[in-house]
């Protein structure tokens, strides 16, 4: 078993000002139907959840081997488990990548204070052949 960390950092005021100047142009490009959903519709409120998305979606990314494919960004979803804890899910394009390259699991962990939003996501890939060169 091998273990991939990627990490992302998102200023809020930047997401902030994206959905100011694009609105749902913006929204609708990035983030999927349940992740507006949980983050509310005050866009001042909604920024900082949506950064903390974004974030994980570029800490997804990092983790991936995306030189021949780019997922989009709403084949990575942040979501909630049960529990309340927040989780990834993937599909279409990202899920076949994480297939490919033999990713087991991945842990999600969310943070922001100090106008910073912050992801971290642990990744768990099978020993072996993964198409993905680390």
């Amino acid at each position: 078993m091998k273990i991939l960390v990627g990490i992302d950092v998102q200023p809020v005021d930047e997401v902030e000002a994206s959905i100011r100047n694009f609105g749902g142009r913006y929204s609708r490009r990035l983030f999927t139907d349940h992740e507006l959903e949980s983050c509310g519709e005050n866009p001042l409120t909604a920024a900082t959840g949506l950064a903390a998305r974004f974030a994980a979606k570029e800490a997804v990314l990092k983790i991936l081997d995306t030189r021949e494919t780019v997922p989009s960004w709403k084949a990575i979803e942040v979501r909630r488990a049960e529990g309340g804890q927040p989780e990834i899910v993937l599909s279409g394009e990202a899920s076949e990548l994480a297939r490919q390259q033999r990713v087991e699991q991945m842990s999600l962990s969310l943070s922001h204070g100090g106008g910073i939003a912050t992801a971290v996501v642990v990744a768990q890939v099978a020993e072996g052949q993964s198409g993905a060169s680390r």
